[in-house]
């Protein structure tokens, strides 16, 4: 037979083990809670922060985390914008909320050179450091860049309408702050013509250092009768037909913004192909092309529709387009419901008379069409999807309408 033994229990021990036990638990839930809290009114921080400083991650930086630490948060990422992290900082101080500090401020401080030039006569940007990534916009010859970091083969950079995508580090010349400067007070030549070259030798038959297009900005070293001497931004050697090139600030002096000018500009990119990021000659989305037609005419416009749409002058819509004149910008999207905002998704420069010149995937190049009903180029698609009219001409300096001169060399 079987016996079983129960073993004696001191009650009193169990009773303070569980005692303690359920202080143990009660002061992990506490510290649970209390650390839930903390980073939840660390990320709302944050989030104002982010709202305030760097609301459109296209032209700003700002990616900051809070991680649990304890009784405190770190604070983990990057930004190109030391007010934003000053402003958060002030904000969990003054919320008395304990912090580790691990925010990486841009540019990277271990690049030796945070400045660029454009290399190439176009150089495209992605939206991340690989090939393969999809082009979002393209910078020329010439243009500056702000350098923040580097990854693999790519740096990330920012074109002077304040673009921030990836770029080939071939596609760019490294500078210091003092080079950047040297070559910014350098006489430069801007190309003019739409499309051309630059030679190893005063022979528009002998070898070509790189093609150019349109807005290509070079050094000038002398200019001798039919060919220019100039550089490349890297320093290379090279000629160019004089002819086909302007003295950069005599091109700043010359140009004139007008309904006809916009116009001629906008007729020379006729037939050019559509392609998704492109703001050049050899291929343009609808803001590209229209940023490059107001680039020819002296503007800086920003890059995509939906920043374009938010500078210059409101113009009233009617049926018969009646206040609109050649030359202002319409942008076309989706309307605004009860439950969905406006969502601007393309753009078009009106020619009067109904007609539009715009870069469109229909087409898939930059083509002519009409806002009127009967019109055999009728684009009825767009005329459904017209939102608003901006006018650019008479509201330089204004409203966000930038010129060249001033943004190119700006930091």
């Amino acid at each position: 037979m079987l016996t079983f033994v129960t073993p004696t229990i001191n009650i009193q021990i169990m009773r303070n083990f569980s005692f303690f036990f359920a202080l143990a638990l009660l002061a992990w839930g506490w510290t649970s809670c209390s650390s839930s809290k903390l980073i939840t009114q660390s990320a709302q921080f944050s989030k104002e922060i982010k709202s305030q400083f760097a609301p459109d991650s296209r032209t700003s930086i700002y990616h900051i985390e809070s991680i649990k630490n304890g009784k405190s948060v770190i604070l983990r990422g990057e930004t190109n914008i030391p007010e934003a992290k000053a402003a958060l900082i002030a904000k969990l101080k003054q919320a008395q909320v304990a912090y580790v500090d691990e925010i990486k401020l841009l540019p990277d401080p271990n690049l030796p050179k945070t400045y660029g030039i454009v290399q190439l006569s176009v150089a495209n940007l992605r939206s991340k450091p690989a090939v393969s990534s999809g082009l979002e916009t393209q910078a020329l010859m010439g243009m500056p860049l702000r350098v923040f970091k580097k990854e693999s083969h790519f740096y990330l950079v920012q074109t002077p309408e304040k673009y921030i995508k990836w770029m080939n580090a071939g596609a760019l010349a490294l500078k210091t702050k003092a080079e950047f400067d040297e070559w910014a007070r350098a006489p430069k030549v801007i190309f003019v013509d739409k499309l051309g070259f630059a030679y190893a030798q005063p022979d528009n038959k002998g070898l070509i250092v790189t093609d150019l297009l349109a807005g290509n900005i070079l050094r000038r070293i002398n200019a001798d009768g039919d060919f220019t001497k100039v550089a490349l931004p890297d320093g290379t050697p090279a000629f160019v037909l004089t002819e086909k090139i302007m003295n950069y600030e005599d091109w700043l002096d010359s140009r004139k913004l007008s309904p006809e000018n916009i116009e001629k500009a906008a007729y020379a990119y006729l037939g050019t192909p559509y392609v998704w990021g492109g703001t050049s000659g050899k291929g343009l989305d609808c803001s590209g092309f229209t940023k490059n037609v107001f680039l020819q005419n002296g503007i800086m416009l920003p890059r995509d529709a939906s920043q374009q749409v938010l500078v210059g002058k409101e113009i009233p819509l009617d049926n018969q387009l009646k206040n609109l004149q050649k030359g202002d910008l319409l942008f076309f999207g989706r309307k605004a419901t009860p439950t969905k905002k406006e969502r601007v998704t393309h753009v078009g420069i009106y020619l009067g008379n109904g007609k539009f010149i715009h870069a469109g995937v229909d087409k898939a190049k930059v083509a002519i069409e009409s806002l009127f009903e009967g019109e055999p180029d009728f684009a009825e698609n767009r005329l459904k999807s017209l939102l608003r009219a901006k006018r650019i001409v008479g509201y330089v300096g204004a409203l966000g309408v930038e010129t060249v001169g001033k943004t190119m060399y700006e930091e």
